[in-house]
């Protein structure tokens, strides 16, 4: 009886590893100093009082409450690969500003960043700019990664992991999208119907008008 207990017990957590590792699979790469993401990648709901409008997977991620989004906008002063140092206050657009947290070395942001200039191309339209901020990786690799890449955005990047830290940011690829007020209005995987749907209502367009022609990551 003791040997079928333990047997159970071992089928229990080895089920419990593999759909945690699904779950890490369907949304993006963990951050090595962070915990794992939430296990429904296009979950939607209302982040805690200081990013009231916030929607995504992450919205209620812990410790979102305590950022504040208008600060970090002034305070996040990082360079681009034309060698400018710009807050991200400083590159957002008339309408609002997406800035998608991503690495060199993670599958799912390589599927982001070669779906970025896409999804970009269509916020500009409505004067919404967009930053793609590599994180965690030296300044020759980031250069090197993106020197035969036409992002038709700024690259910026944070060669140490101070960018994830104040933003709270567990896993790449993470999309955060913010208005002119500084309020974050989709925060959580880089599904670009989810994050269009959030933009749309920030923007008061109807429905659908933000038509992207990619997905994004948080498919399996």
């Amino acid at each position: 009886m003791t040997s079928r207990r333990k047997l159970c017990q071992s089928s229990q957590a080895a089920l419990l590893t593999a759909a945690t590792l699904v779950a890490i699979l369907a949304v993006g790469c963990q951050s090595a100093e962070n915990a794992a993401p939430p296990a429904s990648p296009q979950a939607a709901s209302p982040a805690p009082t200081a990013t009231p409008n916030a929607a995504g997977p992450e919205a209620q991620a812990p410790g979102a409450a305590a950022i504040s989004v208008s600060k970090l906008l002034d305070e996040t002063r990082l360079p681009d690969l034309q060698g400018a140092t710009k807050s991200l206050r400083d590159r957002m657009g008339p309408k609002g500003l997406l800035v998608v947290f991503v690495d060199t070395h993670c599958t799912f942001s390589a599927t982001a960043i070669n779906e970025i200039s896409s999804v970009s191309s269509v916020l500009a339209k409505h004067e919404v700019s967009s930053a793609l901020l590599n994180v965690g990786e030296p300044q020759a690799t980031v250069e090197q990664f993106y020197a035969q890449r036409q992002m038709g955005m700024p690259v910026i990047y944070d060669t140490g992991k101070a960018a994830l830290a104040a933003w709270g940011v567990t896993f790449t690829p993470t999309a955060i999208l913010v208005d002119p007020s500084g309020a974050a209005i989709y925060r959580g995987t880089a599904v670009w119907a989810d994050v269009g749907a959030a933009a749309e209502k920030a923007l008061g367009l109807a429905p659908g008008t933000l038509k992207f022609t990619v997905k994004g990551t948080g498919f399996v």
